[in-house]
């Protein structure tokens, strides 16, 4: 059942769902669409920053007009004012956005790993393939790792905050390696440069855009 942060009637916070919950975000955001995994989430009402990222719709007036975005189904609307300082339950609930979005990104992450792997299969250089070069493996070995380190981090339960950011910035630096992989088909609008440049919003809106995640 896809999580949800709205709280009840009378606009009181969910409880903190199981680490375990959000593993569906994984697999939707790898093989379906980012929209459709934001969906898994829920309403995300409860977040640190003035805006979030939601599944574009008639309930979802942008404020904030970003083709790439909107390519994805997405738009950046403003969240409703909470209380200053978060109190503890809009912590909590600000929290386990951060660890679904984590699920999320990790299987976007990986969705573009599969993209950079079949690019370096129909790419040559001279006569031998681009996945046949050994610095080639040994980079995609480094970043399947990742992934794989970052999943065992998020199947903890729960993952203390400073794990939560690490695995944020890994999955970037993976995003960010594939996408050198890539070559200037990672850098175009229409490619899968896009869902990387979405993903790093996504961390931006909830895990801390101050922070360098």
């Amino acid at each position: 059942m896809p999580g949800d942060l709205r709280g009840d009637a009378a606009g009181d916070g969910a409880g903190v769902v199981s680490a375990h919950d959000w593993r569906r975000c994984r697999e939707v955001a790898r093989t379906g669409t980012v929209a459709d995994a934001l969906r898994e989430i829920g309403t995300l009402r409860a977040v640190r920053g003035r805006h979030v990222i939601v599944a574009a719709g008639p309930d979802a007036p942008a404020a904030v007009t970003d083709p790439l975005l909107a390519a994805e189904g997405l738009a950046v609307v403003r969240r409703p004012a909470g209380t200053h300082p978060p109190d503890p339950a809009e912590a909590a609930d600000a929290r386990e956005v951060t660890l679904a979005t984590a699920w999320l990104r990790l299987g976007l992450s990986e969705r573009l790993l599969d993209d950079c792997l079949g690019y370096l299969h129909g790419r040559t250089t001279g006569d031998e393939p681009l996945i046949g070069q050994q610095l080639v493996r040994g980079e995609l070995a480094e970043i399947r790792m990742d992934h794989l380190e970052v999943a065992a981090v998020l199947d903890d339960a729960p993952p203390g905050d400073a794990q939560l950011l690490d695995v944020h910035r890994r999955i970037t630096g993976a995003d960010r390696s594939l996408l050198r992989l890539l070559g200037a088909s990672g850098f175009v609008a229409d490619g899968p440069g896009r869902v990387a440049y979405v993903s790093e919003l996504l961390a931006d809106a909830y895990a801390g855009g101050h922070r360098d995640v």
